[in-house]
């Protein structure tokens, strides 16, 4: 089948992470799995990252529109550009969606900070409904978010009688594919070699203002005068266009807790070929969110980490992400209102050699059905059979879309949030 993957914000290429990481790797396995790929990726993408059967090409005013025309099946991000949906939708291509609902974005300073964020909002709820309108197929990256979807579509009026009889566990309309490495990644991961001064732990995603840095700080702190110190490496500085509150209080916290000799920050992007490389100069991962709706409802791209580096995790116990790391003991949870908890956390996993041995043997007993050549099965199967949903193109969903342009006749209209 010839499919457009649009990769909305993010690019192919070393300035690749994030979702846009993980579309790339589910385009290698659909490509692995004999379908004709195109990777329609944002600018400033290199698309030398080419190959036989998948290609990458830049987003361009002027050529989005055929790469829809081009495709059997179209594949977007969440909240990808509504005019790629619309485009998808009345031309009759399959419509398959990472679909998550925007809780994550009320954290992002350009609608926290919105002369409107109300009206802002409200667009971003608008373009969620008309994705989870038009689309075939839904992707679920956890569980929880599965059963989120489910709710929508109930919710919605998309879930039915009709689309119930066609299959009790909805396979037609949503594929679990969680967070996962591809083999190609595997293969590099194994072969990595250290390229950066040790430290004992590795932060190795964004600082964002649901993460709780300055309880991190404070057991580090602690640590230290109890002569029992770890490192953390932060790998990524904040991206240059958002302001990230929390950024900002971690270099307070690592200024007024006197931690530079424990705190390792890098200042400039650091590239996708050299990030093997540095998780490799660390032993284990910490990550730790505050409490809130956002880590309820979704599990954190830190778990490919986990998973592909073979790396024990020490994170929060707020929701679905620390949820699993319990469930398949791969790291140790903890409440981040408790610093010594969270300090003893860090001290156990890093200088006790039975706990440390026992999350990498649990690692290795889960790692091989998170590869997503297993994974995308779901995805396969139903690309296999190429329907699309039962009740596209009927009269209810024509109504709802009319409806929401009633409602919002923005909604159209791109957004740009990262």
């Amino acid at each position: 089948m010839r499919v457009s993957l649009f990769t909305g914000p993010y690019p192919v290429g070393e300035r690749m992470g994030g979702i846009g990481l993980r579309m790339w790797e589910i385009a290698l396995g659909l490509r692995a799995a004999g379908h004709c790929i195109r990777v329609i990726a944002a600018p400033g993408s290199d698309v030398s990252w080419s190959r036989d059967g998948l290609e990458v090409r830049e987003f361009g005013e002027d050529g989005w529109q055929a790469e829809v025309e081009a495709a059997q099946a179209v594949i977007t991000t969440d909240l990808p550009d509504p005019r790629v949906l619309l485009h998808a939708h009345r031309l009759g291509r399959l419509i398959i969606s990472e679909n998550a609902p925007p809780i994550e974005h009320l954290h992002y300073d350009q609608l926290r900070d919105s002369a409107n964020a109300d009206r802002f909002y409200e667009q971003l709820v608008a373009q969620f409904r008309l994705q989870s309108w038009v689309s075939d197929h839904f992707l679920a990256r956890s569980e929880v978010e599965r059963a989120g979807m489910y709710a929508t579509l109930v919710a919605l009026g998309r879930l039915t009688p009709r689309q119930h009889a066609v299959d009790r566990q909805l396979h037609h309309l949503v594929s679990l594919v969680p967070i996962g490495f591809s083999p190609e990644a595997a293969t590099t991961a194994a072969h990595a070699v250290p390229t950066a001064t040790p430290a004992d732990y590795a932060w190795s995603g964004g600082v964002w203002d649901f993460t709780d840095t300055g309880v991190l700080c404070q057991a580090l702190a602690a640590l230290r005068d109890a002569r029992r110190a770890v490192s953390v490496r932060f790998c990524y500085p904040p991206p240059a266009n958002q302001r990230i509150a929390e950024a900002d209080r971690l270099h307070r916290f690592t200024a007024d807790l006197g931690l530079d000799a424990h705190l390792v920050h890098h200042d400039r992007p650091l590239p996708h070929t050299g990030r093997d490389g540095i998780l490799a100069s660390s032993r284990a991962l910490v990550c730790l969110g505050r409490p809130g709706a956002e880590n309820e409802t979704c599990h954190r791209l830190r778990l490919r980490d986990v998973l592909l580096h073979r790396m024990p995790i020490v994170i929060d116990s707020h929701g679905a992400s620390g949820s699993w790391v319990a469930r398949h003991g791969v790291g140790l949870t903890v409440d981040t209102t408790d610093v010594a908890e969270v300090a003893a956390a860090l001290d156990e996993l890093i200088h006790n050699r039975e706990t440390y041995a026992a999350c990498r043997a649990a690692i290795d007993v889960l790692r091989p059905a998170y590869r997503m050549d297993v994974t995308l099965t779901p995805l396969l199967n139903f690309l296999h059979h190429g329907r699309r949903a039962p009740d596209t193109g009927g009269p209810r969903q024509k109504a709802a879309v009319e409806r929401l342009f009633s409602e919002v006749p923005a909604v159209a209209d791109p957004i740009q949030l990262i």
